[in-house]
């Protein structure tokens, strides 16, 4: 169940659905999905929100999340797409020389609602 995150001030349900996409478009692997997998997890427990939805394609990832009125996105994000980048670059040196410096492009789309966010990644689509 979804957590509902309450303090003396206030009660609040916040689910943001999040998608970045590799730079240029580039195909993941299997064993470099696994390892970001795990590493959103570890970023999730270390930020205290949960991924209620994490679904990666070819070339990027569709998360939900449920998170406190308190997260600042912007570091969540740079947490989750910085992190991931680094540390499977240790872990797999050669992921680096496939993907260049650069894992993930710059931008990402959020929306706390799924109508628009899905309007939002079909327009993206239709332009890439």
């Amino acid at each position: 169940m979804d957590r509902i995150y309450k303090n003396k001030y206030h009660q609040c349900y916040l689910h943001y659905h999040i998608a970045f996409f590799t730079n240029n478009n580039f195909p993941l692997v299997d064993q470099e999905v696994q390892f970001i997998k795990s590493y959103f997890k570890s970023v999730s427990s270390r930020h205290e929100f949960k991924i209620v939805e994490m679904e990666f394609n070819n070339s990027g990832v569709v998360l939900t999340i449920n998170c406190q009125t308190t997260h600042f996105i912007p570091n969540l994000i740079k947490a989750l797409k910085g992190g991931a980048a680094r540390f499977l670059y240790k872990e797999f040196p050669d992921s680096k020389i496939n993907h260049g410096s650069s894992l993930w492009d710059a931008k990402y789309f959020i929306s706390t609602d799924k109508k628009q966010f899905d309007q939002m990644l079909e327009n993206h689509s239709n332009t890439h």
